[in-house]
Parts: C-alpha cells; sequence; structure tokens
C-alpha cells in the first residue's frame, strides 16, 4: 500500500523480515542507493519511529551539481506531522565527493540542534557517492 499525504509518501508493506526498520548504514544506502546516479544534489528527509521504523519519506531539497538547501521549518514541520521520534538526513554528491563540505556540517548542526528542540532525534547524515556511502556519524562530523 502506498499513500500520499501531501508531498510526503508513506509507504506500509507486509514482508517477513522487517525492510522498514533501520539498523545500520547500509539499510539507509540500500534503500537510497539510485542517488548516486542523479546528476544534480537531492536532499532527503527520513521520518522514523523511536524504535527506527521508517514512517516516510520527504524530499527537502534539489540542488545544483555541487550544493543544495534544506529549509529546516520543513523538516520540523514534517517531523511534528508524523509523530517521529527521530530522522536521517540523506543527500548525494554528483560530484563523486564522498565526503562532508563545511556547509553540509554545518545545515547538520543547525538540524541536530532545532529538532532537538521538539524532542526529535537526528540519528545521521549520510552522503550517497557514485562510489560509496558516508555517515557524518561514523566520521565524527558535526553534532555527532
Amino acid at each position: 500500500m502506498k499513500q500520499e499525504l501531501g508531498n510526503l509518501t508513506v509507504k506500509a508493506e507486509v514482508e517477513e523480515q522487517d525492510p522498514d526498520t533501520v539498523k545500520s548504514l547500509h539499510d539507509v544506502t540500500r534503500r537510497y542507493e539510485s542517488l548516486k546516479y542523479e546528476q544534480k544534489e537531492h536532499l532527503y528527509a527520513v521520518f522514523l519511529t523511536n524504535s527506527n521504523r521508517f514512517i516516510g519519506d520527504k524530499i527537502i531539497g534539489v540542488g545544483s551539481r555541487d550544493t543544495v538547501e534544506m529549509d529546516i521549518q520543513d523538516v520540523v514541520r514534517t517531523a511534528a506531522v508524523t509523530n517521529a521520534g527521530a530522522v536521517i538526513l540523506v543527500h548525494n554528491h554528483p560530484s563523486g565527493s564522498s565526503g562532508a563540505t563545511r556547509k553540509d556540517i554545518e545545515v547538520t548542526r543547525q538540524a541536530y540542534e532545532v529538532l532537538e528542540k521538539i524532542n526529535v532525534e537526528l540519528l545521521d547524515h549520510v552522503i550517497i557517492s557514485k562510489t560509496e556511502s558516508y555517515s557524518m556519524r561514523r566520521s565524527n562530523d558535526g553534532p555527532f
């Protein structure tokens, strides 16, 4: 079943395993690996329950080859509407760079601080490139 709620897509499937629980970087990478083929940066916010079950995702911005803007208010509003307990940011680097830029770190820190005020945890900011996925949390970049 797939239902469209405004710009938020909520998906529910019945399967033996629990594909809608995000347990690792691999789970995020698998779900968003198609971003490595995009020619422009795309930024998604992934909304999760407190037990890391997938609620839905929303495209927050589409930018140019080397930058994308994030509307933090949009992330906060959607987290509130979906009653999310956690958020993961995911975007791609079409340039091939796998690490976080200074701007990526700054925007992530801002999102972390704002979400913290409404008791929503920012779990990670994952960057997808053609060669690998990069976790800002694992790399100790930003507020993590």
